[in-house]
């Protein structure tokens, strides 16, 4: 069974394959003007990195304790 740090280091690199994929996503809906799309992406940019800040600060807690 797995432990809590590998399942949030899984985590960890999903939710950094998410960012960069809505980053690729969004530049290509810039290149075609698609405002609603832009939008769309630039949120899931905003949470993928909320959630990759929460993740790394669980990780650091958890190396100190």
């Amino acid at each position: 069974m797995a432990s809590n740090n590998d399942l949030k280091t899984i985590e960890l690199a999903l939710w950094e394959a998410s960012a960069e994929e809505a980053a690729i996503q969004y530049e290509h809906a810039k290149k075609f003007d698609d405002r609603g799309a832009m939008e769309w992406h630039k949120e899931q940019i905003r949470w993928a990195r909320i959630k990759i800040a929460e993740i790394e600060d669980y990780l650091d807690i958890q190396k100190g304790a």
